[in-house]
């Protein structure tokens, strides 16, 4: 695919990836696979993961917010395999809450960087979803972010090396029977249209520090964000899938967040072949780039 270049910045195209080989500590890493995640630190801590929809934004959950809501206390460390490298970090300018968050659902957050990120092989947007696409059951997508797959992983350095779990993504109804015994008095269902479950074929799921780590899904060679991780009953545990956010069925919320960023927009879809923009959120409608 030809690269673009446009005052020095790197794009292609969103959800793209420029898998290279590099030397860490002697062993050859993967690195550029999941160029959109970023680690997101509270006091220079890693508490969580995100990812880029954006030159200034960043998607995450909720929850991972709840220790201040001091922006100035959050940065964003992106570029990176192994969170022990420096990579490139910005501070956050803004954090922006669903308004109907609570611990089981809207579980959605925007993260304003104070300084725009430069494109490049690590750095690079994912796509998000048109509202009205879904992921069908029995879906393969992936869980990428940092954290523990796995209870007792015998690597310890795991948590601190980027991951990536393949998921399949399950009705919600069946997940909603799985998890009947959380349900309230006279309750019906725990998860909404706002979420989506998946679980892994391996038994590897989320587990601890997987807080917003993304669900992207492969479509036409580019890869969208369909979930955000919310919360799991417990690691490791087929009985028990993952819980998701949903993008697209928040995905106008974003827009609306965004709002004072200039938004490119054309009349028809430009059908994922390189795109130069320099700040725009990019939708995915029925396999072809939508540029709203």
């Amino acid at each position: 695919m030809r690269h673009l270049h446009e005052a020095g910045s790197w794009f292609r195209a969103c959800g793209q990836t420029n898998i290279s080989c590099k030397n860490v500590n002697g062993k050859l890493v993967e690195v550029g696979k999941w160029p959109w995640q970023v680690s997101i630190l509270f006091l220079g801590m890693s508490i969580c993961s995100g990812s880029l929809i954006h030159r200034q934004w960043v998607l995450t959950a909720a929850h991972c917010l709840q220790r201040s809501k001091d922006p100035l206390s959050y940065s964003v460390k992106m570029g990176v395999q192994s969170l022990l490298e420096n990579g490139t970090e910005r501070q956050v300018a803004r954090i922006t809450i669903h308004e109907d968050f609570t611990n089981l659902s809207q579980d959605l957050a925007l993260l304003k960087l104070r300084d725009s990120v430069s494109w490049s092989p690590l750095i690079q947007p994912v796509c998000l979803p048109n509202p009205k696409l879904k992921p069908s059951f029995g879906s393969l997508c992936w869980m990428i972010g940092w954290g523990k797959v796995a209870q007792g992983h015998a690597n310890p350095q795991s948590p601190y090396s980027l991951q990536e779990v393949a998921v399949k993504i399950i009705n919600n109804d069946i997940c909603n029977q799985q998890y009947k015994f959380l349900f309230l008095t006279n309750q019906k269902k725990l998860l909404g249209n706002d979420m989506i479950c998946a679980t892994s074929h391996l038994g590897m799921d989320t587990c601890q520090s997987n807080s917003g780590n993304s669900l992207v899904c492969q479509m036409d060679n580019s890869w969208i964000q369909m979930g955000v991780v919310t919360w799991s009953f417990s690691c490791n545990r087929r009985h028990f899938p993952a819980v998701y956010t949903s993008t697209s069925y928040f995905t106008n919320w974003m827009r609306k967040q965004i709002g004072d960023v200039k938004i490119v927009s054309r009349a028809g879809p430009a059908c994922l072949s390189p795109v130069l923009l320099t700040s725009s959120i990019l939708l995915i409608s029925s396999g072809c780039l939508w540029l709203l």
